[in-house]
């Protein structure tokens, strides 16, 4: 195993899945020195998926889904910086600017994660909630408890699974799309119809191709929306689920590339970036052009990274895959389901084809089918 060499220590920015594989990266390819994570929240590393599912399940009161438990992060030996915000980089000095002041770095892994996309004009509601953190999800979970119907915008992993854990509480839910079908630039028309199916048989209403256009309120709370179809909707609650960005506003404009069109970091396949001695991962990176967005992605970023920051040569070559849970049934998306792909169904998958081979699929309720296709794909392309 190599002994790398740094001038100063290895600094995450981020406390996410990706912060705590850099760290395994960077251990497991023989880094003995510092290791400085930092961290905006109050809690240690914890893992985000739980938090749109079994947080927001009906049950006993939740904990923090801690990524590692405490002996394993004693022995990564990781100096952790909670509740410290990165705000800058000097990349000529090798800074880390932070809420708590500079930090030097002989290598840097950003990862902090995504931000959740907020609403025009809804911001400032009481009883408007968005979902991002733990935090967000006990209130969540506190709102659902006690509401008879809501609101939700967005038909997304976030936005519906919401739904799900409001429908196990009997409540009245619709969800307010702008697009035709939710997920459809994620998964494609055929698998987005299917989807969309899914509410419905769940006794969800959901109104495709529309938007909220105006609120009434009282005591700074909104008691219904009218949509741009004139549909007016009572609600106890309205949860914003329309997507998240990469969270790079704290970065400097000039220094690291940024993709024009989603402000990702953009990567290479090693997940360097422009910059001398910094590497990203997660949500906040774009790879070959396409950001982050999924655990499994966000897992073998951070390790690459954290493993190249510190001398390894080692590349991300992952296949995209991603699960959710809605009223009871597993949503599995996996490879490419987007873009100039073409769709079948096969029984309980929506696979992607793409110059006659399977290139992604969309499976409901078939882990096992599923997981065969992930082998095969992990392999070589799957000919039709």
């Amino acid at each position: 195993m190599p002994t790398p060499h740094l001038t100063g220590p290895l600094v995450i920015a981020g406390s996410s899945l990706a912060g705590v594989r850099a760290v395994e990266g960077a251990r497991t390819h023989g880094w003995e020195g510092e290791i400085i994570m930092v961290g905006a929240e109050r809690h240690p590393p914890y893992d985000r998926p739980p938090l749109s599912k079994a947080v927001l399940g009906v049950g006993d009161e939740p904990t923090v889904p801690l990524l590692r438990q405490a002996d394993t992060w004693e022995a990564l030996d990781v100096e952790l910086l909670s509740g410290t915000t990165a705000v800058g980089v000097d990349v000529r000095r090798r800074r880390l600017m932070t809420s708590a002041g500079e930090i030097a770095y002989g290598a840097l892994v950003i990862a902090t994660g995504a931000v959740a996309r907020t609403a025009f004009g809804l911001n400032d509601f009481d009883n408007v909630q968005a979902l991002r953190t733990f935090d967000d999800a006990l209130r969540v979970r506190a709102t659902l408890d006690a509401a008879r119907r809501i609101v939700v915008l967005g038909g997304g992993f976030i936005g519906s699974e919401i739904a799900s854990a409001a429908v196990a509480r009997g409540i009245d839910v619709t969800i307010v799309n702008e697009s035709a079908t939710p997920l459809r630039r994620a998964v494609g028309p055929v698998a987005s119809r299917v989807l969309a199916d899914l509410h419905r048989r769940s006794g969800v209403r959901v109104l495709a191709g529309t938007r909220v256009v105006d609120v009434h309120v009282h005591d700074n709370n909104i008691r219904s929306v009218t949509t741009e179809a004139g549909d007016v909707l009572d609600t106890d609650a309205v949860f914003v689920g329309i997507g998240s960005a990469p969270a790079t506003d704290w970065l400097p404009a000039d220094g690291i590339d940024m993709d024009p069109t989603t402000r990702a970091v953009v990567c290479d396949s090693t997940m360097a970036t422009s910059a001398p001695a910094i590497w990203a991962a997660g949500d906040v990176a774009a790879v070959r052009g396409r950001a982050g967005g999924h655990w499994t992605s966000a897992a073998d970023q951070g390790f690459v990274a954290g493993a190249n920051a510190v001398g390894a040569q080692r590349v991300h070559a992952g296949i995209p895959f991603a699960w959710s849970t809605w009223y009871g049934h597993r949503i599995q998306i996996l490879g490419e389901t987007a873009g100039s792909v073409t769709e079948s169904v096969d029984g309980d998958l929506i696979l992607s084809h793409r110059d006659g081979r399977v290139v992604g699929a969309v499976g409901i309720d078939a882990p096992g089918r599923i997981a065969r296709l992930r082998r095969e794909l992990a392999g070589s392309a799957v000919a039709v």
